[in-house]
């Protein structure tokens, strides 16, 4: 199989993150975007013209980032990143829920303005004093007490956030945001995390793809 995208989408990298956690990076492919992106084979993959998406042995392609890390979670060998327990598993998808529709909403005026285009004055004050902070509450409602997103084992949550907080903190250093203090559990999910192997190894992915696309520095 083959993953195709590149690691600057935090849509992708929570995949390559999770097969890190599985120990089986070594069992995809991780392919770019076969014939370059908008290209007439990457709309055949994914309708909508966007990264990730996954070429199975059959040459069917799969898309979504979470639905794609769910899929190999279940095919591949390694450690299951889906809690056994129903009322974790569906804690956890619900951290990613919350990352995908609200807090990667909220941060959308940064994001633009990170790579070149434009935000209104009133759109980064809303994301900055309103929506980012709202984000952060509801994520905070839902994170566990353990070392990780949900217990002490890693899984598919956790793939979500640290690809997520990658991006927060580089955007935190240039546009002056807040940092977590205002959500303990947050901040210290983040603390414990920040310095393992999974999550260094996740930022040299990050940066590395950042350089190749735009030769600069994300901070």
């Amino acid at each position: 199989m083959q993953l195709c995208g590149h690691s600057v989408s935090p849509y992708f990298e929570r995949v390559v993150i999770a097969l890190d956690m599985k120990g089986a990076l070594d069992q995809i492919e991780l392919a770019g975007v076969p014939g370059g992106f908008k290209s007439e084979t990457h709309f055949s993959h994914h309708p909508m013209g966007k990264i990730p998406f996954l070429i199975k042995d059959d040459g069917t392609s799969l898309t979504e980032g979470q639905v794609i890390a769910e899929y190999l979670d279940r095919v591949l060998d390694g450690p299951d990143l889906t809690p056994h327990d129903f009322e974790d598993a569906t804690r956890a998808r619900l951290i990613a829920r919350i990352l995908d529709l609200y807090y990667a909403e909220a941060v959308k005026p940064y994001g633009r303005m990170a790579f070149g285009g434009e935000a209104t004055d009133a759109e980064v004050e809303k994301a900055k004093t309103q929506d980012i902070p709202a984000a952060f509450t509801y994520l905070e409602k839902y994170l566990g007490d353990g070392s990780r997103a949900v217990g002490d084992d890693w899984t598919l949550a956790d793939a979500a956030l640290i690809s997520h907080l990658y991006w927060y903190g580089a955007l935190k250093v240039r546009f002056g945001l807040e940092g977590y203090d205002a959500w303990p559990k947050l901040n210290a999910y983040w603390e414990t995390v920040k310095d393992t192997d999974i999550v260094l190894r996740s930022f040299d992915r990050v940066k590395h793809s950042y350089d190749e696309f735009f030769g600069g520095d994300d901070s």
